[in-house]
């Protein structure tokens, strides 16, 4: 009878004989199991061939292979979830203490400078980002392990932010210039999806590993940039909201972001989807955020950038009476550019009546697909009709950037090497060097 080896059906002629009185050796070869490897213990389930590979790594460590995407992605939604449901063991948890901690070395995501992982899924930086800088990968360590450097008698564990710098070739010797007084600047665009939150928080973070002490604001009832920079927001937790509509001082809920010196985050929670309600029937409530801002002491800040929710409500009026300056994130597609036209008109109108200092200082192209010609074509519109104002840089699209929030981590630090990290680092070192353009900087 021809055999079905390789089909997915046990042979007999390839059972081991089995010791009467010993079921359990019997081996389940075939029958497929995929998640077993080479080099088990006797009595777990086996694959055809599985004895000659045995044989071939029977002197060796057993080695874990490098996760596979879905494996990725339910680590991702894993820490996602658990991040909300605060059920997090302190052991595994980068940011298990208290905001403003640094990480515990080789925590998940944390970027090795030496391209030193332990077991885990690495990715490497060299040669991948749109510079080509760094040697730096993402340590392996996602599972719990901790980086080989790390590890190593005699060496001390870098901090995310030292290992960021690290892997941009260096760049911990420079600080980019710094404004002569604190800058607000408003991120906003009522149309979402666009890399708001995403911009707000890798500019932040950017900025900060250079020497800039950075204040996010997030506005946004969906709390994402709370998430990314792995601040506590979960309702009832002090937010922007008891700011807002309660009164309560800008810096009794203020946290420093952990790993990263000189950050700092003012959270959102849920309950700030029903600010807007309340703020209806209050006095000036077009202007309750710049009060706030008013009675903070905000003179060891370089930047303030606040995140805005996608709408033009009173949360986003609220952020555009408060600054002076505007940075509006343009995904790269056609839908874009028609809300456009009205998140101007609204900035003329608070321009004219609330905040007479207001200007359009930024525009940022993101999500951009050099593999398309509709992405050429919106980014040379764009740049046609501002000029000047459009960043030189453009934020291409990047699975490392979606990927880093699930960790707690801007792509900073969860990836300095890739293309969505050395993009993000151009576009802020841009915002710092216009400062000193205008003569802004100290």
């Amino acid at each position: 009878m021809a055999s079905a080896d390789g089909l997915g059906w046990p042979g007999e002629s390839r059972l081991p004989a089995v010791p009467a009185g010993d079921e359990s050796h019997v081996e389940s070869s075939g029958l497929g199991w995929p998640q077993e490897q080479p080099g088990r213990a006797p009595g777990e389930a086996g694959q055809p061939g599985a004895e000659k590979e045995r044989a071939a790594v029977a002197q060796v460590p057993d080695q874990r292979a490098e996760d596979e995407p879905p494996a990725r992605v339910r680590q991702a939604l894993s820490a996602a979830v658990s991040r909300e449901t605060g059920d997090r063991a302190h052991g595994n948890d980068p940011a298990s203490g208290t905001p403003g901690g640094d990480l515990p070395a080789g925590g998940p995501g944390q970027a090795g400078a030496d391209g030193e992982g332990a077991s885990g899924h690495e990715a490497g930086a060299g040669g991948r980002g749109a510079g080509g800088r760094g040697t730096a990968t993402v340590a392996a360590g996602r599972d719990g392990a901790a980086p080989a450097a790390a590890s190593r008698p005699g060496r001390s564990a870098m901090t995310p932010a030292e290992a960021a710098l690290a892997a941009l070739g260096g760049a911990e010797g420079r600080e980019w210039p710094r404004p002569r007084s604190c800058r607000m600047i408003t991120i906003a665009n009522q149309k979402g999806g666009v890399g708001k939150t995403t911009s707000a928080v890798n500019l932040a973070a950017s900025l900060a590993l250079h020497g800039a002490r950075v204040l996010v604001v997030d506005l946004d009832p969906q709390g994402n940039a709370s998430t990314a920079l792995d601040v506590e927001h979960r309702a009832g937790t002090p937010s922007v909201y008891n700011v807002l509509v309660e009164d309560q001082p800008l810096a009794g809920i203020v946290h420093a972001v952990a790993g990263i010196p000189g950050l700092y985050c003012a959270p959102a929670t849920i309950d700030l989807g029903g600010a807007e309600i309340e703020l209806v029937p209050l006095v000036a409530r077009e202007a309750r955020l710049s009060r706030a801002f008013a009675e903070y002491d905000a003179s060891n800040l370089d930047y303030i950038l606040i995140d805005c929710p996608p709408s033009l409500g009173l949360l986003t009026v609220n952020a555009l009476v408060a600054a002076a300056e505007v940075l509006i994130p343009i995904q790269c597609e056609y839908y874009a550019l028609e809300g456009l036209e009205q998140l101007l008109r609204t900035i003329d109108l608070v321009k004219s009546h609330l905040n007479p200092g207001l200007y359009v200082s930024t525009i940022l192209l993101t999500m951009y697909d050099g593999r398309t010609r509709l992405a050429s074509q919106v980014a040379e519109e764009v740049r046609e009709h501002f000029g000047e104002v459009v960043l030189g840089t453009v934020i291409p699209r990047s699975v490392r950037v979606s990927e880093a929030p699930s960790y707690g981590q801007s792509v900073m630090t969860y990836d300095p090497g890739s293309s969505g990290a050395q993009a993000y680092l151009e576009a802020a070192r841009e915002v710092a060097d216009r400062a000193a353009e205008m003569g802004q900087a100290g």
